[in-house]
């Protein structure tokens, strides 16, 4: 039997040049990849895979699946055992096992046969590195290892790493389940590296696929993915190589090769400020690492290493931290401006549900055949709104190709997000020059006999409160309860899944037109405040009195809501009695708010009537603590206050003389209060006909169960109306989308996107006299109280939302980052680990804060901005 042969008939090792991505479940996600990569032609290491079947056979032999199960099952009950305390068993037991002699023998046999070369051990795991997920670092790796009993010693801690600390908390997180867990391990010949480093294919800071980040530093790569080095980087243009950055790092250690394993050291003097990459040798590392993009067909991480006038590609994998690139539409190449809807118009940070989805854009398609001239089923109809994996992002490009588009971004008095505006202009001055160069659409075309129809129905609702602010709030009530009833009474006799399907598709735009149009009877008053400012300009100096009258408005549907549980809280404890399930009282409170939902808009998130939970911990926190009398109280003072500020106000300018105009003040200022609160009842009334279609779909849900088509009646919100047409079993299509909606609610969406995939979720702002300045390496901005930390072990002193401080993190701080709400490092780049896990749990982060950790103090308090990289400070 030939070599050949005797390897095709290994059970528990596998040639690295005979693996391809169809063996991820043997040889996991790490060896998948480099099986791949050296079929692709790339200069990858050889090596072999210690398949997952080896790690199997070794867990059995040792009884160690039953153990770790008890184990992990006494994590979950018992308080006092830690992550660290599991993990340290679980290691101690792998450490012990025996390997078996079987697997021993063909590790042994492939080792000798290719010359029993100093190797670089690896773990691949089946859960590692796969679109979503990134358990970088999580895992362990083992450099410079020599000699069979190095390397069979090497390959049970990398078994052990599946269960440590860092992994565990981490599949915690992205909700990974423990069971059937395998663990695959690559030896790789070591690659004696002179220099090395990594290169992401799309710029994970920014998100741009048009550019490539590449860090490198002198010895192994060990010290860059520490984070133990900054190392030099640069910021290269993906097509032709140009430099956007260029830094030269002080890179002051390094890894080296000793006897046995690796060692830090300091670089030599004349290497620290050296840089470690011409321009030659930037390009070839650029296109090989175009090479494994191509092939994968996902922007790559990859690291690589150089030795001998050679470079190799050690491993690669896909970049999870990056959020979706809007696709481009045909007609409408270039450079493509994208706002997130969500954020904008909803301060509402999570996915929508595939079905939540499906109610928006029907919504949009209905409103569009109502509106305009539009096939509704015509792809091109929809070509401004894209469905990125939950969130809405409109392009905006053709209203903005004029500049004096831009007015209405900058200091507007009706700016839902003011942050979201000025990263908005600051990205249209910087690219001024490609966003104008078109002419926009001209959006009169939009203008029909419908459209002006509806401009004309308005103007009728808009003069009724004009003329009465009495008159107008009555209408806008009326209008929003008959327009509820109407919505109850078509879908009394739905009874297919089609008819179903259709009377939301067709009734949608009835919805939000109708819900929208309830605000034009009391419109008007939107602007009666800036009227009674000018007037009162005209014989006041003193206009301070203005800004008390918006507060505490009556006829508030949300305050209301809110006055209800606070009075709740005060009844049920003056006769001392705690809210549950059973109060009668949250009955009657569920009849009028119970189709309100934590995430408004989508219909997949579950009522306050059939999950009132949240109500009832509520009502029992204003219970515990006894602050609902003074909430109460404070509303009526604010109520006081607004009316005494309209009387004192009129006063004042009769004094002065102007009684004409004290009257049109006081009619001004008393109709705003009268209509104003009206303004919360369009989504009042869309609540409820969204709860309606939530009730229609879950019927569907029901259907579904019934037939076998759904495992669960609720999986239908995890599927779309094409799905439930096309009449296929949807059980893993289902389950599926439901993991995918569980990724994205840990992902942080930006406020603007560009179809370069640049996102950006924050200005940039210049950091004023008392702050910081870094390298920006996990986007977000937040403010929170300074934790200083050296080792993780301190870390029992974090609390949630703590920013920590340190020199630089390792794979052993991963548990902490659970705590967080930001991170600074006095050391590292975008590629560090910390760097890198950062991005994963969505925490902003800045590195390279030069003495960090002596510049702060405990408790200090800070805002970091990890897309500027200023860390501001605050005080204690």
């Amino acid at each position: 039997m030939n070599k050949e042969e005797k390897e095709m008939k290994n059970l528990y090792v596998k040639n690295l040049n005979q693996i391809r991505k169809e063996d991820i479940a043997t040889v996991g996600g790490k060896g998948a990849n480099l099986g791949e990569m050296l079929s692709a032609g790339l200069p990858v290491p050889g090596g072999f895979v210690l398949l997952t079947s080896a790690y199997k056979q070794f867990v059995k032999t040792n009884s160690l699946e039953q153990k770790i199960t008890r184990l992990l099952q006494e994590l979950d009950t018992n308080s006092t055992m830690t992550l660290e305390t599991a993990a340290s068993m679980i290691e101690e037991w792998f450490l012990a096992g025996e390997i078996p002699s079987e697997v021993i023998q063909e590790v042994e046999d492939i080792y000798r046969s290719q010359g029993e070369p100093v190797t670089a051990v690896r773990s691949s795991a089946t859960a590692e590195d796969l679109p979503g997920m990134s358990f970088a670092g999580q895992y362990s790796t083992f450099l410079n290892v020599q000699g069979l009993e190095s390397l069979l010693k090497a390959i049970k801690e990398c078994w052990a790493s599946l269960w440590n600390s860092r992994a565990l908390s981490y599949r915690m997180k992205q909700g990974v389940s423990n069971d059937g867990l395998a663990h695959g391990v690559v030896v790789q010949h070591l690659i004696p590296s002179e220099k090395s480093g990594i290169l992401f294919t799309a710029n994970p800071v920014n998100g741009r696929r048009d550019q490539m980040l590449l860090n490198s530093s002198w010895g192994l790569g060990e010290a860059i993915v520490g984070g133990e080095v900054t190392p030099d980087q640069w910021v290269v243009q993906k097509s032709d190589g140009s430099f956007v950055e260029a830094t030269t790092a002080v890179k002051e250690v390094m890894t080296v090769r000793r006897e046995h394993g690796i060692e830090l050291v300091p670089v030599a003097e004349d290497l620290k400020e050296t840089v470690t990459l011409n321009k030659e040798e930037v390009d070839i590392l650029r296109q090989l690492c175009l090479k494994a993009e191509a092939y994968f067909g996902s922007p790559q991480d990859l690291e690589w290493a150089y030795a001998d006038g050679t470079f190799y590609l050690v491993q690669s994998r896909p970049i999870t931290s990056l959020f979706h690139q809007p696709e481009t539409k045909p007609g409408r190449e270039g450079l493509r401006v994208f706002m997130n809807m969500n954020l904008y118009s909803q301060a509402m940070k999570e996915p929508f549900t595939p079905m939540g989805a499906q109610v928006v854009e029907d919504m949009v398609r209905d409103i569009i055949r109502r509106m305009g001239k539009k096939d509704p089923r015509d792809p091109e109809t929809l070509w401004f709104l894209q469905n990125l994996n939950g969130r809405f992002f409109i392009d905006m490009t053709e209203m903005l190709r004029n500049p004096k588009t831009w007015r209405k971004f900058d200091s507007n008095p009706a700016d839902k997000d003011p942050v979201t505006s000025l990263a908005m202009l600051q990205l249209l001055e910087r690219e001024r020059e490609e966003i104008t160069s078109l002419k926009g659409a001209n959006f009169f075309k939009a203008l029909n006999r419908r459209t002006l129809a509806y401009g004309l129905g308005a103007l009728k609702k808009i003069k009724v409160g004009k003329k009465s602010a009495a008159a107008g709030r009555e209408a806008a009530v009326a209008y929003g309860e008959d327009m509820v009833k109407d919505l109850y009474l078509k879908a009394e006799n739905l009874k297919s899944l089609e008819e179903r399907i259709l009377f939301i598709e067709t009734s949608a735009a009835d919805l939000f037109l109708k819900g929208f149009e309830v605000v034009f009877f009391v419109s008007a008053s939107s602007n009666y405040l800036k009227k009674a400012k000018k007037l009162m300009e005209t014989c006041m100096t003193d206009l301070s009195d203005l800004h008390l009258v918006e507060k505490a408005v009556p006829h508030s549907v949300t305050t209301e809501m809110g006055m209800a549980i606070l009075k709740m809280a005060r009844d049920l404890d003056a006769q001392g009695r705690r809210a549950d399930l059973n109060s009668p009282e949250l009955a009657d409170f569920l009849k009028t708010y119970g189709h309100r939902n934590s995430i408004e808009l989508d219909v997949g998130i579950p009522t306050w009537k059939e999950e009132p939970a949240y109500v009832v911990d509520l009502i029992n926190t204003y219970i515990d603590s006894k602050t609902y009398d003074e909430g109460i109280r404070r509303f009526e003072k604010s109520r006081e206050e607004a009316e005494a500020a309209v009387h004192r106000i009129r006063q004042a300018m009769e004094r002065a003389g102007e009684k004409k105009k004290a009257q049109k003040v006081y009619r001004l200022l008393t109709d705003f209060r009268a209509m104003f609160g009206i303004r919360e009842l369009p989504k009042f009334y869309l609540r409820h006909g969204l709860t309606l279609y939530r009730n229609v779909i879950m019927d569907m849900g029901k259907e579904l169960a019934k037939e076998g088509r759904l495992k669960n009646p609720e999986d239908v919100f995890f599927i779309t109306f094409p799905d439930i047409r096309s009449h296929k079993d949807l059980e893993a299509v289902a389950a599926k989308n439901r993991e995918s909606y569980n990724l994205e609610m840990n992902r942080m969406a930006p406020r603007v996107l560009t179809s370069t995939g640049e996102s950006i979720h924050a200005p940039v702002m210049k950091a004023g006299e008392n702050a910081l300045m870094g390298i920006p390496v996990s986007p977000g901005v937040t403010e929170g109280r300074v934790r200083v930390l050296y080792h993780p072990e301190e870390g029992q002193s974090l609390e949630v939302g703590d920013i920590l401080v340190t020199t630089g993190t390792n794979p052993s701080w991963t548990p902490l980052f659970m705590k967080l709400g930001g991170l600074i490092m006095e050391t590292g780049g975008p590629i560090s680990h910390g760097s890198v896990v950062a991005r994963e749990y969505g925490l902003p982060a800045v590195a390279g804060v030069v003495n960090a950790t002596r510049q702060l103090k405990d408790g200090q308090r800070v805002r970091i901005n990890g897309e500027t990289g200023s860390v501001e400070l605050l005080g204690v």
